[in-house]
């Protein structure tokens, strides 16, 4: 079945989950207060960091609230589309559904996984919206009609990340256009789903995600904890602990693993983006980065930086 024809599939079952949904009536997340939240998302760069994209769907199935973010990278040029104020079903994408269905009430935005969330087999996205040439950090449509879809196929499950959390590395193919250009992608990337009834972004932190072919690594700071893992060659090891410099044009980090030893890297900026939340902004990092000679591409995320215990 070729990537089209997926995207055909994918948009037939989630028109029938939608028809039998009904719009829930709750108004909007509340920052700090508990409810059902689902969050899946998908990150692909290519190795000279000029074609990639980012999208994330957060879903409030209690709140009536659906988080968009869509970015793309094309030939050097980055789009941005974010918005909260999306309305959302009340039914709930759970990790042991053999399918996850994850609509987009009113925008052409949708993801869909096939088997749980265990042994996902693939996972299809589609994006169609307006976005910001060059410039982020502010909600709602652009100037410049954008459009991404692909699937993604992946590795094993990482070690190191916290119950609800699926992380993996993985295959894309995926298409972009946006500004009359198009690029058709592949390679290695990223992707996530979690569920969870804790509040997001009520804690700061700082997110590290990287790859390359010979190596990957996913690391998290904040005040209370710091987790995540390292693959090099083949070999998954979860990490003891994980710290990071603040922000500068190239930033150090370190990482001590579990069962003794430790890893090192750092981390260069090409391109920022933000985007509002609670009345801040999370600033996001995409990133040209080395971890023990190892070169890696990805993105470093931090979110109440003045709030983080920084330092290596």
């Amino acid at each position: 079945m070729s990537l089209f024809d997926r995207r055909s599939v994918s948009a037939g079952l989630i028109g029938s989950a939608l028809a039998s949904s009904v719009q829930a009536k709750a108004g909007g997340v509340v920052p700090g207060a508990e409810t059902w939240s689902e969050s899946v998302m998908v990150l692909y760069f290519d190795d000279a960091l000029r074609n990639g994209f980012s999208l994330r769907l957060s879903r409030y199935p209690e709140r009536n609230e659906t988080w968009v973010w869509v970015h793309v990278l094309l030939d050097g040029e980055l789009y941005a589309y974010t918005e909260r104020k999306v309305p959302c079903s009340t039914d709930k994408v759970t990790a042991e559904a053999p399918v996850g269905l994850y609509p987009v009430p009113g925008l052409d935005v949708r993801m869909t996984r096939n088997g749980p969330s265990t042994a996902m087999t693939a996972l299809s996205f589609t994006a169609v919206v307006k976005a910001h040439r060059g410039k982020s950090g502010v909600d709602g449509p652009g100037e410049t009609p954008v459009v991404l879809e692909g699937v993604f196929r992946p590795g094993p499950l990482r070690d190191g990340s916290p119950k609800g959390r699926f992380e993996r590395t993985g295959m894309f193919e995926a298409s972009l256009r946006a500004g009359g250009k198009q690029a058709f992608v592949s390679g290695l990337g990223k992707a996530h789903e979690q569920t969870q009834t804790a509040p997001r972004f009520d804690t700061p932190f700082t997110y590290a995600m990287c790859w390359g072919p010979e190596a990957s690594m996913i690391g998290l700071l904040s005040p209370k904890r710091g987790y995540g893992d390292v693959e090099i060659g083949g070999r998954d090891t979860p990490m003891e602990a994980f710290k990071i410099e603040a922000w500068a044009p190239t930033r150090r980090f370190a990482a001590a693993l579990k069962g003794g030893g430790q890893v090192t890297g750092q981390a260069e900026t090409l391109y920022r983006s933000s985007v509002p939340i609670f009345g801040r902004q999370w600033q996001g990092r995409i990133v040209r980065a080395e971890v023990e000679s190892h070169r890696m591409v990805g993105m470093i995320n931090d979110w109440r930086p003045e709030e983080q215990p920084y330092g290596i």
